[in-house]
């Protein structure tokens, strides 16, 4: 229904949602009302969905560890503006550890390198890589080595490098599964060797 209607035309569901205190949250974290946020943000203009916007990024941290607010917040990074990527970036970065041992981690991590403005990956990426332990979590998740594979790739050489030597020690654990070995195989390659 989103999809057909003109921006104009969904003011109802932006007024019913903001009515009530505390609905858009709870919307966020519903299985059908985590779509119909998504639908809104992607399809109206910024000013109309400003306040639902606002009131996502005051929740942004407890909705990133979310199995459903965990999509809104992606579709805000992808539709925000640039202030509010910013600003999400920035609350993720401060929860880099707690949103990525949550089960949808990876994908939100993934979501906000991705989108994130060239200079606020880094912040993102050294957050993550103060704690190797953190990252080796991420290869293990179902969704966590691609985000592993951005964080590696927009780290500084410096940070990478010791990233790369924490991990190197625990290669034998990267191999052993499927989805560390990429991570395993881009570890060694970034140390040189073979």
């Amino acid at each position: 229904c989103i999809h057909t209607m003109k921006p104009e035309s969904l003011q109802f569901i932006i007024d019913e949602l903001l009515r009530q205190e505390g609905s858009v949250v709870r919307a966020a974290k519903h299985h059908f009302g985590c779509r119909i946020i998504q639908n809104l943000l992607k399809a109206c203009p910024q000013p109309q969905v400003s306040r639902i916007a606002q009131t996502l990024l005051e929740a942004a941290g407890v909705l990133a560890c979310h199995p459903h607010g965990s999509y809104v917040v992606q579709r805000m990074l992808e539709f925000g503006t640039e202030e509010q990527r910013y600003q999400l970036v920035r609350r993720i970065e401060r929860s880099a550890a707690d949103i990525a041992l949550s089960a949808h981690g990876g994908a939100m991590i993934k979501a906000a390198i991705i989108h994130a403005a060239p200079e606020d990956r880094v912040w993102v990426a050294r957050a993550l890589a103060q704690n190797p332990q953190v990252i080796l979590a991420m290869v293990k998740a179902k969704r966590g080595n691609g985000s592993v594979l951005l964080v590696l790739d927009n780290l500084p050489e410096l940070d990478r490098k010791r990233l790369c030597a924490s991990l190197a020690q625990h290669i034998n654990e990267l191999r052993a599964s499927r989805v560390g070995s990429k991570v395993a195989a881009q570890v060694r390659t970034m140390l040189g060797e073979k």
